[in-house]
């Protein structure tokens, strides 16, 4: 007969999504990249034209298309990095829109997953924030491993039992 909550054990699976990567990316063909800076209001991570190596690795192809990528910090969480990119560019949605008329603009995001199931809220002002400015959403999830699962699994378990007298 179990009458105390130390006598029951719980198995925690899932919770939020805590490795993720999200970069505003924009691109087009013959891209003006000193000018859609300034549009933007700050510097890309990363950018180049079409046609331009990545320097330092010579293996990787020339771009197909000109390229221009604003990343968000790796230590934020995943809504905190779409929040950040929102309020680090170009906040009048009319500049937005006239980029969009001849670039693509991509919020691109992959989540890299360490159970079997984790997931992110994003709230209503994120949303309108990205529809304001013309972003098109792209999401690429990754799976865990089954031994990855696993192990993650019983780290949360025992994580959970640490200081706990479950006897």
């Amino acid at each position: 007969m179990i009458d105390s909550e130390k006598d029951k054990r719980y198995i925690s699976v899932g919770g939020p999504s805590t490795d993720s990567k999200v970069t505003l990316s924009i691109y087009k063909d013959e891209i003006d990249l000193p000018a859609l800076t300034t549009l933007i209001g700050c510097e890309p991570t990363s950018a180049r034209r079409k046609g331009e190596k990545i320097s330092g690795r010579p293996k990787m192809p020339p771009a197909r298309i000109g390229q221009w990528f604003l990343e968000a910090p790796k230590e934020l969480e995943f809504a905190e990095k779409v929040q950040f990119l929102l309020e680090s560019t170009e906040p009048n949605a009319d500049v937005w829109q006239m980029i969009a008329q001849s670039h693509t603009i991509r919020l691109s995001c992959a989540i890299f997953l360490h159970s079997w199931t984790e997931g992110f809220v994003l709230s209503p002002g994120i949303m309108s924030g990205l529809a304001a400015k013309h972003w098109e959403f792209s999401l690429s999830m990754y799976s865990a491993e089954g031994d990855e699962i696993v192990d993650s699994f019983l780290r949360n378990h025992q994580d959970n039992q640490e200081g706990k007298d479950v006897n």
